[in-house]
């Protein structure tokens, strides 16, 4: 072989870098120490030293492999007793994948090849080790074979026999295979995305071929075997908020961040002063366990508030030091690169263009604004598909039925991507200015969804493209273009309506828009969408004063004006403002006088729900049933919030039956995986209350309640005056204090206050029930005095709650009070400190 190899004019480490093989191999073999070389390293010697045909198959011979050789048995490659070969788990190197951990160890036990699959960096080796070593014991033996330094495919099964310790002699990696008992061997194939048809090609064999053993794959793509069962692994959870200390503490993300912190500065540890800006950092990083490893290793030298502050630079942030691991993961720039440059040039072409379209986006987003020259349309599924399985893009599946196919791609990713882009001359301003077109041509397509059958449809797939559209409104402001952004945000409005939680992106838009824009009559357009996203995202206080500037700007009789007009009576109820309901008639008959069905119809909910807020239950019903009579007409669509009004009216005046009826047709007219299901459960859990049905209005409330902790509602105060409820009742007087604290919180924060009034008579029963009897009584006494002398009257409800704890609480003096408001906030004060 050595005349061979000079005869190439090759150095043993060029031939072992062409052959795929180890320089040690090259070097034993030439020495004479191997007698009977491997068929698989002689085959990839001849390939290595460019021999074909003859010459090829004499070689072959020459080493011994012209004829058939018995088995080898499995004792003879490796010594007798040893379980496990190759790298260990790292001790503490989980955080927060317990579940997965037992799902993958259970599907180890169950199937013969799994394969896990997730973008660099993700944890997929750490995971895979460990569950090896769960399934591992006497009877079973792991082999770990670490793919990373193989350069060619068909070098695959020499790394294996490598990995079982044989000598570079031992025959080829059937005699290995061969005789095992079922169970009796994992090996695990670690990092096998550049080598994937040789890894493919193995496995293959080994689960149609060797019954005894089981392949666990780690890859940043799916082999696309039919015995292949694939997990994705996901990315380490991250707090949903900077604020609240317990929800920090226990996010996987923030646990893993000060594990490895403490590492390097032992004194380190989460706190209430460091919390919010560690839950931000893990935020920020996605909570990617490389990134978050490589962000804690520097804080043995820089604070956090250093570390995240440098996060605008991440990738020279996290540049090391990691001395471990397989070389294009010792940075996290190597880790993103080895995955971006193994791309075809559409695939990256796409990936670099879809990173400036915001997360998550749409395949209409992508279509619509990323192909030319060299992404044809029609190709567009299938070079997303292709970054879904190499792990850089992730198909987001929550309310998939709402709001269709959405992709995301992790801040870590997307950054490599967008400075890609950002490098190829003017394609980031192109690019740009094609997302603008094309939400301006978008939005011109939702005109009339309104009062069309598919309105729901429609608008949760604009709403679906909220990212994007955030993007073409920074493009058009930046140009200083505000009447297509002023267009945009005026067409895209109701979108922005199906989730809270994105509301707060239009609002600033629409109050920006409005202080540009030339027009007067959109100036006041735009702040009464400014004033309706307040009022969904709770900040009555604020949706009355859009409210309030827009009606002085717009036609009164207009669409949008009467649109300003009920959102200001809507948002004054809701205040105890005495003069937003002065307006209700006149509103009702400029809303049937223009004309349209719809806006009549609207306008009198809005107005009947007002009313039943103000507690005057007759007028609201009237109200109420004539838009539901208006129900019959093109464009008037059913609405779960009015009929729950109308369930809530009947309930108070004491018609069960009507009121089950009202919450069932809001239950139906919900979609099935609406984000907001608290606020038919909630409603349904009412009726079965009042109707003693206790058991049944518990477990709506727990549904209602899971719905709370992952999504604002507009009526989880009432959830939680009813989980106060059914807690007082079986004794539970810890739950209720809690849940009626919650309640008032968040009414005080949203300014909602005359559901305070709802609220206050169950916390009289809550502070009686805890022995707070003076106490009770001086808030007993206060709402008495407010029932005889105030507007509005608390609801039937709620009275009756108050009368059955209040039978000798003297009525407070000095009522009634010039702030009904005001009263009710201090009210509500005193009764906090009390619950404290």
């Amino acid at each position: 072989m050595l005349d061979l190899r000079v005869q190439a004019g090759l150095s043993q480490e060029e031939l072992a870098d062409k052959a795929g093989l180890s320089v040690r191999t090259i070097r034993e073999l030439e020495a004479g120490r191997v007698a009977r070389p491997r068929k698989d390293s002689v085959r990839l010697l001849a390939e290595g030293l460019g021999l074909r045909d003859g010459d090829a198959l004499q070689f072959l011979a020459a080493a011994g492999h012209a004829t058939v050789r018995p088995v080898i048995a499995v004792a003879d490659a490796a010594p007798s007793g040893l379980r496990w070969r190759g790298t260990r788990p790292i001790p503490d190197g989980l955080v927060g994948r317990d579940d997965e951990l037992a799902e993958i160890e259970t599907l180890l036990r169950q199937n013969r090849l799994v394969t896990l699959v997730g973008p660099g960096g993700v944890g997929k080796t750490e995971l895979a080790l460990a569950a090896a070593d769960r399934v591992s014991s006497v009877d079973t033996a792991v082999v770990v074979v670490d793919l990373t330094t193989v350069q060619r495919d068909a070098a695959v099964p020499s790394a294996i026999l490598d990995a079982f310790g044989t000598a570079p002699g031992t025959s080829d990696l059937d005699d290995v295979l061969s005789g095992r008992k079922p169970g009796d061997l994992v090996i695990v194939e670690d990092n096998a995305e550049h080598v994937l048809d040789g890894v493919a090609t193995v496995a293959n064999r080994m689960v149609r071929s060797f019954p005894g053993i089981g392949v666990l794959v780690t890859s940043r793509i799916p082999l696309g075997l039919p015995d292949e069962v694939v997990r994705r692994v996901q990315v380490l959870g991250v707090p949903a908020n900077d604020k609240d200390l317990d929800e920090i503490a226990s996010s996987p993300a923030v646990e893993m961040f000060c594990r490895r912190a403490a590492r390097v500065r032992p004194d380190f540890a989460l706190t209430a002063e460091n919390a919010a800006t560690v839950a931000r950092l893990c935020q920020r990083l996605d909570g990617l366990p490389l990134a978050l490893e490589l962000a804690a290793a520097r804080a043995g030298s820089l604070s956090v508030e250093t570390i995240l502050a440098a996060l605008d630079d991440r990738f020279r942030l996290l540049s090391g030091p990691r001395r471990f691991g397989a070389p294009h993961q010792r940075t996290l720039a190597d880790t993103i690169a080895w995955s971006v440059d193994a791309l075809s040039d559409p695939a990256r072409q796409l990936l670099y263009r879809a990173s400036m379209l915001g997360s998550p986006f749409t395949l209409d987003a992508v279509v619509g604004v990323c192909t030319g020259e060299p992404i044809d349309a029609l190709d567009v599924p299938m070079l997303l598909a292709e970054l879904v399985d190499k792990s850089l893009l992730q198909p987001v599946h929550e309310f998939e039925a709402l709001y269709g196919a959405r992709y995301k791609m992790l801040e870590t990713i997307r950054e490599h991507a967008y400075a890609g882009l950002s490098s190829q001359g003017s394609d980031l301003v192109e690019f740009k200015d094609r997302t603008v077109t094309w939400c301006s041509t978008y939005v011109e397509g939702l005109d009339g969804a309104w009062s069309s059958p598919d309105r729901e449809r429609r608008y949760r797939a604009a709403n679906a493209n909220s990212a994007t559209f955030e993007v073409a409104l920074e493009r058009a402001s930046a140009l200083g273009d505000w009447d297509t952004a002023a267009a945009i945000v005026l067409g895209f409005r109701i979108a922005w309506q199906y989730q809270a939680s994105l509301a707060e992106s239009g609002i600033q838009w629409a109050s920006v828009c409005a202080e540009n824009v030339q027009d007067k009559e959109v100036s006041g357009r735009l702040l009464a969408i400014a004033g309706r996203l307040s009022n969904l995202t709770g900040d009555v206080r604020a949706a009355r004063r859009y409210y309030g500037e827009a009606r002085n700007l717009i036609s009164p009789s207009s669409e949008m004006g009467l649109m300003a007009r009920g959102g200001w009576v809507s948002s004054g109820s809701l205040l105890l403002d005495t003069v937003s309901l002065a307006e209700i008639p006149t509103l009702v008959e400029d809303a049937i006088k223009h004309g349209d069905v719809q806006r009549s119809a609207t306008v009198q909910a809005i107005c009947g729900l007002a009313l039943a807020r103000w507690g005057r239950l007759p007028e609201a019903k009237e109200l109420l049933l004539a838009w539901e009579a208006a129900l019959v007409n093109p464009g008037v669509y059913p609405d779960e919030i009015a009929y729950m009004a109308l369930s809530r009216v009947e309930l108070e005046l004491g018609n069960l039956a009507e009121a089950r009826r009202w919450a069932e047709l809001a239950r139906d007219s919900q979609a099935s995986d609406d984000p907001e299901r608290t606020k038919v459960a909630g409603c349904l859990a009412m009726v079965e209350f009042q109707a003693g049905r206790f058991e049944l209005a518990q477990a709506l409330i727990d549904e209602a309640d899971a719905d709370i902790r992952g999504h604002r509602g507009y009526f989880d105060y009432l959830v939680m005056l009813y989980r106060s409820r059914l807690a007082r009742r079986t004794g539970d007087l810890e739950q209720a204090r809690s849940s009626i604290r919650d309640a008032v919180n968040r009414l005080l924060l949203e300014g909602r206050v005359v559901y305070l009034l709802d609220v206050m008579p169950e916390a009289v029963a809550v502070l009686h029930g805890l022995g707070q009897h003076e106490q009770a009584d001086a808030l007993c006494g206060q709402l008495l005095a407010w029932q005889r002398t105030m507007d509005p009257p608390m609801l039937p409800t709620a009275w009756a709650v108050l009368q059955e704890s209040c039978e000798s609480a003297p009525v407070a003096q000095g009522w009634p009070l010039p702030d009904p408001a005001e009263a009710a906030r201090h009210m509500a004060d005193d009764l906090l400190a009390a619950l404290s």
